[in-house]
């Protein structure tokens, strides 16, 4: 199930270049979902934007890109992953040149959420091209690593550019220059990957289950949008009625994919993935390694709204966790004899530098020991995020890589909205009336302490069972 002979691509090029195109167009996306949480002050003061609009700019993006990543994975294993790639990269860069254009808070918002529908259709397909491109599980398991990495880099230079793009106000351009600074970007990999990325979906002309990919999506709204929204806006009535009927979505859903698979038709997820114990427990490891995902907003509004720091020191402050992130992989190879078990390792390290940096906020020690901890945790987790992915897909066959890829991402997306709702309510509510900056801080303490006890739980999940090492564990210590 190679290339598909009416999408090949016009210049014959090594699969490292492949890759290479494939990881920039995958790091967009992630960096896009950052980006922004710098910029909001600046948003809301130039199109005088509500906070509850303000709310709806980020969670418009992560709505989009939840709901859709199932069916953008399955769409790229049925039809072709480097068409589906190459759509994804299309629609980021109009949506990219829409937000940037913007006139009011509603086309503001409207262009981050066709942002976030074209990021579920373009990040499975990066993921799944990797898993098909390479057989060799010691080249796969270096690939999906080198992913890992591009994934957690992401949100440290998305925090960093979006302090840096507003606060250098390059032409005048204020907050605008975050989505239009992405578009010559997005382009040259556009150009890029139609020349060399070969195709990897299959060749049979399936027709997409409509059926399962309304209801999951449905199912996975009903988690997000309410999650997302909740906070916002009191937490009202509606946001209850659809958590509840969350459950009830899910088990309809599995429900018609038995159904449509026992008359022989092909659903939209094969249940026989979850048979494959490492991508089972990969699934759960990741939506519980994703409650880090409040740790970048609230980080982000202690240094501006506690600290009082400008946009550009706001985005330095998390310049050490990135650092770290690209440093920790390096640690693993090195520490290849415990490879079965890095991704504990990983995470423990990144416990320690999580509760550091409560105990260090918490104290008022600002500065180099903030920092340090910082980038602890940075390092911990650029040794887990890669064998994270190497755990989750590795057993998975390459023809389902893609549904794999955006059930994956899915439960990532789930455990950050989870996290943003859920630690941030908890954050928010502790500030009080008038807060000051010993306010700031203890809130951020206490919701970083409850984030930092989601990851442990995971970490807990990530530990080994005596005597199980997968041929993929294997390879990666090679």
């Amino acid at each position: 199930m190679r290339a598909l002979s009416k999408s090949r691509p016009l210049l014959v090029a090594p699969r490292w270049l492949a890759l290479i195109l494939l990881l920039a167009g995958g790091f967009l996306p992630p960096v896009d979902f950052f980006i922004v949480n710098v910029s909001l002050p600046s948003i809301h003061e130039s199109l005088g934007a509500t906070s509850g609009e303000i709310q709806l700019v980020v969670s418009a993006y992560a709505s989009g890109y939840a709901v859709l990543l199932i069916t953008g994975g399955r769409l790229g294993d049925l039809y072709g992953r480097r068409r589906l790639f190459l759509l994804g990269m299309a629609l980021f860069t109009l949506a990219n040149a829409a937000c940037g254009v913007a006139a009011s808070p509603m086309m503001l918002i409207l262009g981050r959420l066709v942002l976030g529908l074209s990021a579920a259709i373009l990040v499975p397909q990066v993921l799944a091209s990797i898993r098909a491109l390479y057989d060799d599980p010691r080249e796969l398991a270096r690939a999906l690593g080198f992913y890992g990495v591009m994934m957690g880099l992401s949100a440290a230079v998305g925090q960093f550019l979006g302090g840096a793009l507003v606060q250098w106000d390059l032409l005048g351009l204020s907050w605008r220059l975050v989505f239009l600074a992405k578009i010559p970007v997005s382009l040259a990999i556009l150009l890029a990957g139609w020349l060399v990325v070969p195709e990897t979906g299959s060749r049979r002309a399936v027709p997409l289950d409509l059926g399962g990919a309304g209801l999951v999506s449905l199912a996975l709204a009903s988690v997000v949008i309410p999650l997302s929204e909740g906070r916002g806006l009191g937490w009202p009535v509606w946001v209850f009625v659809l958590l509840a009927a969350a459950p009830a979505l899910i088990v309809w859903f599995l429900w018609h994919e038995d159904r449509l698979a026992s008359r022989g038709g092909m659903p939209l997820l094969d249940l026989s993935l979850f048979r494959i114990a490492s991508f089972r427990r990969g699934v759960v490891i990741a939506t519980l390694f994703f409650f880090t995902t409040s740790f970048y907003l609230l980080f982000s509004v202690y240094q501006q709204e506690g600290r009082g720091l400008d946009p550009l020191h706001t985005g330095l402050a998390i310049v050490p966790y990135g650092i770290g992130l690209f440093l920790g992989p390096f640690a693993g190879a090195l520490l290849q004899r415990f490879h079965s078990r890095l991704l504990a390792l990983g995470m423990s390290v990144q416990v320690g530098g999580y509760a550091s940096i409560a105990v260090m906020v918490a104290l008022g020690l600002a500065g180099w020991p903030t920092t340090l901890a910082v980038f602890v945790a940075g390092f911990g987790q650029g040794i887990a995020f890669p064998r994270l992915y190497i755990m989750a897909l590795g057993e998975v066959p390459s023809h389902q890589a893609g549904l794999a890829s955006g059930i994956v991402n899915s439960g990532l997306q789930v455990g950050a909205a989870v996290s943003v709702a859920a630690i941030g309510s908890l954050f928010f509510a502790m500030l009080g009336p008038a807060p000051d900056e010993r306010a700031y801080a203890h809130a951020f303490s206490v919701a970083q302490a409850v984030l930092t006890s989601a990851l442990f739980v995971a970490m807990l999940l990530a530990v080994p069972r005596r005597g199980k090492s997968t041929e993929l564990d294997r390879a990666a210590a090679t």
